[in-house]
């Protein structure tokens, strides 16, 4: 919305200076308007998988933002009564240009290994978690079975879990998953409909996740 507020104020002001018929406002109108700040996310490697920049299941769009590896999208409302935030990361995009070998280099992919490892290995930890609440009979503990982690998967079939507060407390669901074996989506959203547990959230964020074009990925 704001960046389509500089844009209406760029062309309005350019129409302006046109009426007047100056070939030198007409140019400083055509810098004006080439310096409205471009959507970080257009043309990123990142951007053929991404929701759409539209209202999702009662969600307004807010928001996206893309750094070298990674996408942000916010959706919502401006005074915060409904708030939901969507991310993806690329662990296997190469280290920005520089020597494969150099001390930032190799932090770098340390890092991006570390976050899909944990990833995985959490995913692994939620439905062993769903399964020994289960057959131990400590769901309670919870609130419920409907509160305990779920773990779903993509069209694909790649693993997602779903985790929200236990019963009673506050906190933010999350949705998390890993793209085949390399991206790390998540979702988070500290909204609480139908009561927040877990069956619900999940019924929030798997059809976002089903919004995404993630076989577009490489």
């Amino acid at each position: 919305m704001k960046r389509s507020l500089i844009l209406l104020s760029a062309l309005m002001i350019g129409a302006t200076l046109h009426g007047c018929g100056g070939g030198d406002d007409k140019a400083k109108a055509a810098k004006a308007a080439a310096a409205v700040p471009a959507d970080s996310c257009t043309g990123h490697p990142l951007e053929v998988a991404l929701p759409p920049q539209k209202t999702l299941y009662g969600y307004p769009f807010i928001s996206r933002k893309c750094g070298y590896n990674d996408a942000t999208l916010v959706y919502g409302n401006a005074d915060g009564s409904l708030h939901l935030e969507v991310s993806l990361v690329d662990t296997g995009m190469p280290a920005p240009a520089q020597d494969a070998n150099s001390t930032q280099a190799i932090a770098y992919r340390d890092a991006q290994n570390k976050l899909r490892d944990m990833t995985h290995s959490s995913l692994t930890l939620l439905n062993k978690t769903r399964e020994t609440a289960l057959q131990n009979g400590t769901a309670d503990k919870f609130g419920g079975e409907d509160y305990l982690p779920v773990i779903d998967t993509t069209r694909m079939g790649d693993p997602l879990g779903v985790v929200a507060p236990a019963k009673g407390e506050t906190g933010d669901a999350t949705l998390t998953g890993l793209i085949k074996g390399r991206y790390v989506l998540t979702i988070t959203s500290p909204d609480k409909p139908n009561g927040g547990n877990t069956q619900s959230m999940r019924q929030l964020f798997v059809p976002i996740v089903e919004q995404m074009k993630l076989t577009a990925l490489p």
